[in-house]
């Protein structure tokens, strides 16, 4: 539960936190009640200029307990400080709110926990003490906030409730105002012809479903089309997981989830740019009928596919998604993501998503993003392209050699641009679910992309400049 109050005087049975970067901040708090022995370890703390936390217990009917969290040397980053102690503080919590302050941020996504499915269930209690001027800009953070935990929760829900179908009847519980939402069936995905996203779901008993959003705001803005990865679970088809594998792979939708959510966040935005977002849902199970290695495919964009392995299916979908919107709508810029491949994880690890493309533009506005979430560019050239290349057909989905495989299957989706669109190919395989706690993100699911996407996208008149046509991947 969360209250936004003006005072600090009405809160009730609750713990004060105080962000101290320095002397001044303790100007908000009225602290006479406190020791001169707190005040002297308090002052003590200053003079060090070390980063640390000191727990005061003063029993009052207001608060149980003072904590202190003296953030004092910047060499150290604040979120991954905060991140570290948000986590032990009580289930009742009272702050103060500043325009420019993480403190929300790393209480609000740092005490996140996905309890959906457990008996008992914490009770947080969250006081947000704010004046009427800033709380405007606190009621907009919440809700970006809101939707990173929206986005958490639907990764971290199992795959069981958020099969194709399912994921669409999630879609259209969520209340858009200004993006229009339509949602394909599995007849129309046939008859349009995605075959690569029919070979891969079509032997689920859950069938495979097509979500396009499409939010026109002036047909002399640009249009950006962007492609998320929603394989709603993966079984890797019948070159199958083994247990240890398989387990974790509810999350392969994530960048599905992602994108819905950022659509949310920007939904009642100001834009300078149209935005298209397809998302492709399937589930690659196993099956006698299941597609097969040494099969061959032809994608929607005509370009034939040799299967060299069942597990390269989220490249697939991406493939027919990306040729559908390059041919049915006029764009700038494609921006596909996905936890597309092992090999990023390997190379980067769960605090980097790898990006790569020929959008200079986008790609150093997401590099120097001032989010929390972190990106590092990988190479994408022609040599990338050409491995992908089949001797018996256009292209194949897997190659055991080219070790760099996060560079290699971005390239090959950028073949299924059609008009030499800008590309930008973004995978998250380590950053969507992390196994540990790290800064804002707890263990889990930590909404990946809501935030740094959203921000790019509302700031898109000021960085056009940046955003030049640039020579496409040959």
């Amino acid at each position: 539960m969360l209250h936004i109050v003006d005072s600090i005087s009405v809160v009730k049975k609750s713990n004060l936190v105080l962000l101290l970067k320095n002397r001044n901040d303790l100007d908000q708090f009225d602290g006479e009640f406190l020791e001169d022995h707190i005040k002297a370890k308090i002052e003590e703390i200053f003079v060090k200029q070390k980063n640390t936390t000191f727990r005061v217990y003063v029993g009052r009917e207001d608060f149980e307990e003072i904590i202190f969290l003296f953030y004092l040397d910047i060499s150290k980053n604040i979120t991954v400080f905060l991140g570290e102690n948000i986590a032990s503080l009580p289930e009742s919590i009272a702050f103060f709110y500043n325009k420019d302050d993480i403190l929300l941020d790393s209480i609000i996504l740092g005490k996140y926990e996905y309890d959906y499915f457990k008996t008992e269930k914490k009770d947080l209690t969250f006081w947000v003490v704010t004046g009427d001027i800033l709380r405007k800009f606190l009621e907009q953070r919440l809700s970006t906030l809101r939707n990173v935990a929206d986005c958490r929760d639907l990764v971290n829900l199992p795959s069981s409730e958020k099969i194709p179908e399912k994921f669409a009847d999630i879609v259209r519980n969520v209340r858009f105002i200004n993006t229009k939402v339509k949602i394909i069936g599995y007849d129309e995905i046939k008859k349009i012809g995605l075959n690569l996203l029919d070979a891969v779901g079509k032997w689920s008993v859950s069938k495979p479903r097509m979500i396009v959003f499409e939010r026109i705001i002036d047909k002399n803005f640009p249009t950006i089309g962007l492609v998320g990865k929603g394989v709603t679970f993966d079984t890797w088809g019948l070159n199958i997981k083994t247990w240890n594998g398989m387990y974790g792979m509810k999350d392969d939708m994530a960048w599905a989830a992602s994108l819905l959510y950022t659509l949310k966040e920007l939904d009642e935005k100001t834009l300078t740019c149209n935005l298209v977002c397809a998302l492709p849902l399937a589930e690659n199970t196993v099956s006698w009928e299941a597609f097969r290695p040494w099969d061959i495919i032809r994608s929607y964009s005509g370009k034939t596919v040799e299967i060299i392995n069942t597990d390269a299916e989220g490249r697939l979908i991406l493939a027919d998604w990306i040729s559908y919107i390059s041919k049915n709508y006029s764009l700038s810029h494609v921006i596909s993501v996905a936890t597309l491949t092992g090999a990023c994880m390997r190379a980067l690890g769960y605090q980097y998503a790898g990006i790569m493309g020929n959008a200079r533009g986008i790609i150093d506005l997401l590099l120097t993003s001032p989010t929390f979430e972190k990106y590092w560019e990988l190479p994408m050239d022609a040599y990338f392209v050409e491995k992908t290349k089949g001797q018996i057909s256009d292209f194949i989905n897997l190659t055991d050699w080219v070790l760099a495989g996060a560079s290699m299957w971005g390239a090959f989706l950028s073949q299924f641009c059609l008009n030499n669109e800008k590309f930008v190919h973004i995978d998250i395989a380590g950053v969507s679910y992390v196994k540990e706690k790290y800064g804002i993100f707890t263990e889990g699911a930590t909404g990946f992309w809501v935030e740094s996407l959203s921000l790019l996208l509302k700031n898109y008149a000021k960085t056009t400049e940046r955003i030049d046509p640039e020579t496409p991947v040959e």
